[in-house]
């Protein structure tokens, strides 16, 4: 053993290094910053459609909070009308969530394959109608597509947390290595009785797409 040592002295300084690495990082503890709550602007552009008002939502007004991962730092419902349609757009924002909108979904629809979608450059979103609404759940991430389940977030924060320098801030203790906030973003569309039929899918789709992309730039920023 001394004799392969004396050998590989850049094997023996190697493992060495490992060694140490793995240690410091199993006992290591980053802080983890307080994530604040945010105040939604109050008034948001959407295309197509004529803004109406907008209300800050507290964290007991979710009668579904038991099936959302996570803390609900704030919120605000938006109300936007066109021509006899009408669109209801909740925000949450998460703190500590895995981004997992399952259970919400399985209890109004009895299951997620059938709902689940996905829009090129925006990400995955469930739509499903129940009675004379249309409803569209999905998360904003931080960075990335939209998500659904735990799998895409998780997705999500292991391809752009590393790619951010969240890393050197983890390392330096500043910072959790993954950014687990999510803005839970659901999507209400309704007519009245007298207003033609319309497609769901395209009733809803298409003001998410816009906005996503409003959102997308402007997550909020972590104190």
């Amino acid at each position: 053993m001394i004799r392969w040592f004396k050998r590989n002295p850049l094997g023996v300084v190697w493992g060495i290094t490992v060694l140490v690495l793995g240690v410091a990082i199993s006992s290591f503890q980053p802080q983890i910053p307080q994530v604040a709550p945010y105040p939604f602007p109050q008034v948001i552009p959407l295309a197509d459609w004529t803004f109406a008002d907008s209300q800050p939502l507290t964290p007991d007004q979710t009668p579904d909070s038991q099936d959302i991962p996570g803390e609900i730092l704030s919120g605000q419902r938006y109300h936007y009308r066109q021509d006899n349609a009408d669109l209801q757009v909740e925000m949450r924002y998460l703190a500590q969530t895995n981004g997992d909108l399952k259970a919400l979904i399985k209890h109004q629809t009895g299951s997620l394959g059938t709902v689940l979608q996905s829009a090129e450059g925006v990400g995955a979103f469930s739509l499903f109608t129940q009675g004379p609404e249309s409803q569209l759940n999905a998360c904003i991430n931080p960075r990335g597509t939209s998500t659904v389940t735990s799998d895409q977030f998780k997705r999500n924060r292991t391809l752009y947390d590393w790619r951010s320098g969240r890393f050197l801030g983890w390392i330096l203790g500043q910072a959790p290595l993954h950014d687990n906030r999510c803005l839970w973003t659901r999507m209400t569309f309704s007519t009245s009785g007298d207003a033609p039929s319309v497609d769901p899918s395209k009733a809803l789709t298409n003001p998410w797409e816009d906005w996503h992309q409003w959102w997308q730039p402007r997550f909020p920023p972590l104190a």
